[in-house]
């Protein structure tokens, strides 16, 4: 046990500024030991704050931690009694594990490595060593490790439930459904009435009917959007649609059909879509610049008019939009204009699209199939 450790020169320093030194983390004494003082503190087993990952894996290097190394050496240092030196690491990293702290399953994998680095011929001993610390890396997250330590375990005493246990709840976590049941056969073949191997195997069958299930659904929508997709590529080139799409000189066909799609589905107000009756329907922005103000119909089939929508906006008898104070805003008024696909120069520099008049009587598709145009 340890009490408080003073390591201070404070004979040329007030009590006041010793005070100071230490808020700001940086003990006045402690410049005697080097500029990496703090380095070789961290690396202390009485000050680290964090295990090295390298005790967690199991590869740590002597050499590179000898504080720590001694430190264990002197906790277990017999070398007549291997197998006891391992057994004592066994103990210890028990009581460390019970504590039930992070802390504690770190320290637990350390005395559980350091007793399988003893290298004793003891089998059990070392299966126990190895399902210990699968248990302390199961209980820190890590998972794939304690699969591997339960499969060593298994190897060393092939009927060690415990072992057979910790493998399959290992898998469970990584949701390697598979193996899980592989790991409950492993255990039921010892033990045919196993309650635990018994509900857990059921419970994962039942999870991977499911997963099976959503799997088949998945891959039907898969299919049916594909069709879709197929069908609506159809459907616009049979109307000879004057679609606007960036030119790429090195994409070929199927990668440019399968931008235009991205381009007609991916937008904030809609997307273009092929009915039962095989007739498209687009989302279309009606705008109003005098106001800057607009309408979305998010829904437009091909085969109507835009006085057929107008009219239900703007009714002969109707009350006019708030924004239309007048009332200027009428079916016989109002004039249609959809943008080109030519540009003209403003100010001889910039460049803005043209726009088409249409006939508002037109149906959506005859206006779309314009070749002046432009669908964007």
């Amino acid at each position: 046990a340890l009490g408080t450790i003073s390591m201070f020169d404070d004979d040329d320093m007030t009590n006041e500024e010793i005070q100071e030194a230490l808020a700001r983390g940086d003990p006045p004494g402690l410049k005697r030991f080097g500029p990496d003082w703090r380095k070789e503190m961290d690396m202390h087993p009485l000050f680290m704050d964090d295990v090295p990952q390298e005790v967690i894996d199991g590869t740590l290097v002597r050499e590179e931690w000898p504080v720590l190394a001694s430190h264990l050496d002197m906790m277990y240092n017999d070398d007549d009694d291997i197998e006891g030196n391992a057994s004592y690491y066994k103990e210890d990293g028990n009581v460390e594990y019970k504590k039930g702290t992070k802390e504690g399953y770190y320290k637990a994998i350390i005395s559980y490595t350091e007793g399988l680095s003893q290298n004793c011929e003891n089998k059990e001993l070392n299966a126990q060593l190895y399902c210990n610390r699968a248990a302390a890396q199961f209980s820190i997250g890590n998972y794939r490790r304690a699969t591997q330590d339960s499969a060593a375990a298994l190897s060393l005493q092939p009927s060690y439930l415990k072992a057979i246990t910790r493998g399959a709840l290992s898998q469970q976590k990584l949701g390697n459904l598979n193996e899980v049941i592989s790991w409950c056969d492993k255990g039921l073949a010892i033990e045919k009435r196993n309650k635990s191997f018994l509900e857990l195997k059921i419970k994962t069958l039942q999870k991977l009917k499911e997963q099976e299930r959503d799997a088949r659904k998945e891959a039907a929508r898969e299919k049916k959007e594909r069709r879709q997709n197929a069908e609506l590529l159809a459907a616009l080139q049979q109307r000879n649609l004057n679609l606007y799409l960036p030119e790429d000189e090195d994409e070929g066909e199927n990668d440019r059909n399968r931008r235009l799609l991205e381009s007609l589905k991916c937008t904030s107000h809609g997307h273009v879509t092929l009915n039962e009756e095989g007739k498209l329907v687009w989302p279309v922005r009606l705008l109003y610049p005098e106001y800057a103000t607009s309408d979305l119909i998010s829904q437009f089939c091909e085969e109507t008019s835009i006085s057929d929508h107008l009219s239900y906006m703007f009714p002969p008898e109707g009350q006019s939009p708030e924004w239309d104070t007048d009332g200027e805003y009428t079916m016989d008024t109002i004039c249609v204009a959809v943008d080109s696909a030519h540009t003209e120069e403003m100010n001889g520099r910039n460049k803005k699209q043209k726009k088409c008049i249409v006939k508002k009587d037109d149906s959506l598709l005859k206006i779309l199939q314009d070749n002046n145009v432009l669908i964007a």
